[in-house]
């Protein structure tokens, strides 16, 4: 009787995926679960609440399930000691992308894919600045506190505008939430005269923005000038119809491609460091629509 082959095992690969306000995050572990599959890995998605506690519990139940590798986005940048011990204690490599922790939380190796915020961030506010008026004010509707993309969107803003001889009037945490960007605007209503500039850490919270703008009788592109870090495809309909005057568009695909790659090189080598940056576009109107 001919011997039946046993099929080949795939490595697993488990995703913590978190809810969020933003079209663009879902887009974005839609295109980091397909492309796992499509590099061969078997995927196995945890859903969570937007908590670090929710995606420590995540952690923590995908190295019970053994998984091969762990994927997430880490919504803050300390507070993952344990976990992290907890997983190299089990022999399982932990890739965190778009977002990094702290140089110190990492143990022997460090495993990070995401983008130059900070650099974005730069040309982004100087590109925003040269469309509106040299004596209005500009806002920040600031990311989730503690957390590496908002640091890094914050610092390349100040520098930005610091060369314009600008900074900041309002900096405001929307927690990249559409709703408290809606919440923010409305809250400095009696102050929206002296604003010329809304630069929106995420995808979420400028379109809370422009919401509450327009109902207020606000003319984007004309009255406030807006710059958005994402790329979804409300938010480049937005900049396509010249409501947002500057979207950094972030390379999800680029993103999920090198995770996939870096997730292969980590089970075969878990204690070799990487850092790779992913590409990025400022998109200003005349070189992006």
């Amino acid at each position: 009787m001919e011997e039946i082959e046993p099929e080949p095992q795939h490595p697993v690969m488990g995703i913590v995926s978190t809810l969020a306000e933003d079209q663009r995050k879902d887009a974005q572990m839609a295109e980091l679960i397909q492309t796992a599959e499509q590099d061969g890995f078997d995927v196995l998605p945890m859903p969570v609440e937007r908590t670090q506690a929710s995606q420590i519990e995540a952690i923590r139940a995908l190295i019970v399930y053994q998984v091969d590798v762990i994927v997430f986005v880490p919504l803050v940048e300390d507070g993952w000691e344990n976990v992290m011990h907890e997983a190299d204690t089990a022999g399982i490599p932990l890739l965190a992308i778009d977002k990094s922790m702290e140089d110190s939380i990492w143990g022997q190796a460090k495993h990070y894919v995401g983008y130059d915020y900070c650099t974005l961030a730069e040309q982004a506010t100087d590109a925003l600045i040269q469309h509106g008026p040299s004596n209005k004010g500009v806002i920040e509707l600031y990311g989730t506190l503690n957390s590496y993309d908002a640091r890094e969107i914050a610092r390349g803003c100040r520098e930005g505008l610091e060369l314009q001889g600008k900074e900041i009037l309002y900096s405001l945490c929307g927690d990249g939430m559409r709703s408290r960007g809606y919440e923010i605007m409305e809250s400095l209503q009696d102050h929206l005269d002296e604003i010329g500039y809304v630069i929106c850490h995420n995808d979420a919270m400028a379109l809370g923005a422009l919401d509450y703008l327009e109902e207020s009788g606000r003319i984007p592109g004309k009255d406030v000038f807006l710059c958005a870090f994402g790329g979804g495809e409300d938010t480049y309909d937005a900049f396509k119809d010249g409501r947002i005057q500057v979207l950094v568009q972030l390379d999800d695909r680029m993103l999920a491609e090198k995770a996939s790659q870096a997730a292969y090189k980590m089970i075969a080598a878990p204690r070799a460091s990487f850092d790779w940056i992913v590409s990025g576009k400022v998109l200003t109107k005349g070189n992006g629509a």
